[in-house]
């Protein structure tokens, strides 16, 4: 992207504009990372709007607690990409942000082909029946292919621009994606029998197709000249900035507080054990399996781990202490950060597991139900418009008084919705919800992608997303699809006011910890917006 000159003389509309200007001026590489990303928001938000409603109303036709079941399947989707990031975030350092681009597509294709083909082998609905049995695994193929993938965008965009163009970028490919993810509301084009009438599953064919027009975009516009000149092009721009800040005796950019961060000593907080001991509890809950006491078997290795680390001399296990005390977690402030943002981000998967099926039975004497798609993919449309104009205002603000403000506005409109169930309501809930998360959430990605050393950009996306991956689990398995059940069902009485009184409640937790913590958790804060 196109440098802007630091000397001009400071103009509220043009520190507006020039971020949309550095923009246009972004290469090649960079608009094939967003070209292929937008693609991927409304294959990713299409399929995943209408998945539980699939399983619910159709592969498991009949079966008790349709939506309960419903929401763990689609839980198996939105968690396991999460924990995958975990696993394959590497992938994009090691090999290549072109190569793990590539591949995350063709994995993408393979299992989206399987989805989609699953009614085609077998019609016959049921729990574990064929059909739901392919599904399943698509979905897991899916899975795989997104955990490389995100990271892969997120480390090409990092790799492609500047300090003082990464803003802006992290928050035009957090838009795009959004703005593909707007598409699907007019999906009832195809799915409606007024209309095209294929269905959620010749719709699920549809964005298959798309999946491979992106790949198709991805080998052609990301050629290893066009990335090689991109990196090199980002990389003459840093060091003109780093020949700028030359006599400065404070870090320039986060990446060299991560650089401090990793060269400490071998010493692991109080906090990481913390987690070992809460991981380890957890494990006394896995149930026996045909007779095998899996809570012993795995948690024996980790208790004589943890006693190993404690009792073994210092040389011994130095290597192993090493790499926790060096583990992004072990920084207690950003371990806070990033946790105390789960309650929040219920919100996001509210999108999916319950907006779809809330809107379709609560409205169902006004078009606003009939075509549901509408207002429930209405979120990514206000994102990718509010996003660059939220970054660009508020780029000199800093990340952590940006996530106290964002979240509390995003938080309170769920009590729109305790009000009542109107359009005014609803309209209310999804455009102030949106307002507050085009104010934190990308200034978070951008934070998690930066904070890297350099070459770990990959890994610590993916544990950045560790929280994510927690809310994905926690909510449908502790309540989304009960709540569903008892206070929004298919047939019956309902009191939707009631169920999302207790979702703001939720999600007001973050702010307040946020605003409390200010003193210790905000102090030195070094992150910026830009």
């Amino acid at each position: 992207m196109a440098e802007t000159n630091t000397d001009a003389p400071k103009n509220p509309l043009r520190e507006i504009v020039q971020p949309f200007i550095d923009l246009v001026r972004a290469p090649r590489a960079l608009w094939g990372v967003n070209l292929a990303y937008f693609i991927e928001g409304m294959v990713y938000f299409g399929m995943l709007g209408y998945l539980a409603m699939y399983f619910s109303d159709e592969v498991f036709k009949g079966v008790e607690h349709a939506d309960d079941l419903s929401h763990k399947m689609v839980m198996v989707l939105t968690a396991g990409i999460t924990i995958a990031m975990l696993f394959f975030g590497f992938v994009p350092d090691k090999w290549g942000v072109r190569p793990a681009l590539i591949l995350s597509f063709i994995l993408l294709l393979v299992g989206r082909v399987v989805i989609s083909a699953a009614p085609v082998v077998s019609h016959e609905p049921g729990l574990w029946s064929t059909w739901h049995l392919l599904i399943m695994l698509g979905i897991v193929i899916v899975v795989v292919g997104y955990g490389m993938y995100q990271p892969a965008a997120y480390a090409a965009v990092r790799q492609f621009t500047t300090p003082k163009t990464a803003g802006m970028a992290f928050a035009m490919l957090y838009a795009l994606m959004n703005f593909g993810g707007w598409l699907p509301s007019y999906a009832f084009l195809l799915r409606d029998k007024e209309y095209l009438g294929i269905g959620i599953s010749g719709t699920f064919w549809v964005y298959t197709g798309f999946t491979l027009l992106a790949l198709f975009f991805t080998v052609v516009l990301l050629s290893r000249r066009t990335v090689a000149d991109a990196v090199l092009e980002a990389r003459q721009g840093r060091e003109v900035i780093q020949q700028q800040a030359e006599g400065t005796s404070t870090p320039t950019s986060v990446g060299d507080a991560a650089q401090q961060i990793s060269g400490r000593t071998s010493f692991i907080p109080v906090h990481m054990w913390g987690v070992f001991i809460a991981l380890l509890a957890a494990v006394y809950f896995i149930p026996d399996y045909r007779g095998i006491p899996w809570r012993f078997l795995i948690g024996g290795p980790m208790l004589l781990g943890a006693l190993a680390l404690i009792v073994l001399p210092e040389e011994w296990m130095r290597p192993i202490r090493k790499w926790i005390s060096g583990h992004p977690l072990s920084d207690g402030k950003f371990f806070f950060f990033i946790f105390c943002l789960i309650p929040v981000q219920t919100l996001f998967t509210y999108n999916w597991f319950i907006l779809p099926q809330y809107v379709s039975r609560t409205y169902t004497d006004s078009w606003i139900g009939k075509y549901f798609e509408i207002a429930s993919n209405a979120n990514p449309i206000l994102i990718f418009i509010f996003v660059p104009l939220i970054a660009a205002i508020t780029q000199k603000r800093k990340v952590y008084n940006m996530m106290i403000s964002g979240t509390l506005v995003m938080a309170a409109p769920a009590f729109l919705l305790a009000i009542e169930p109107s359009w005014m309501t609803l309209f209310g809930y999804i455009l102030i919800m949106t307002v507050g998360e085009a104010m934190w959430q990308p200034r978070f990605l951008q934070y998690a992608a930066e904070i890297a050393p350099e070459g770990r950009t990959g890994q610590y996306m993916g544990v950045a997303q560790l929280p994510w991956f927690l809310t994905k689990v926690l909510v449908p398995m502790i309540y989304s699809g009960k709540l569903l059940e008892k206070y929004c069902p298919k047939e019956g009485l309902k009191d939707t006011e009631t169920m999302w009184l207790i979702f703001g409640c939720i999600a007001i937790i973050s702010p307040i910890l946020l605003f409390l913590a200010k003193p210790w958790a905000g102090k030195d804060f070094k992150t910026k917006a830009a």
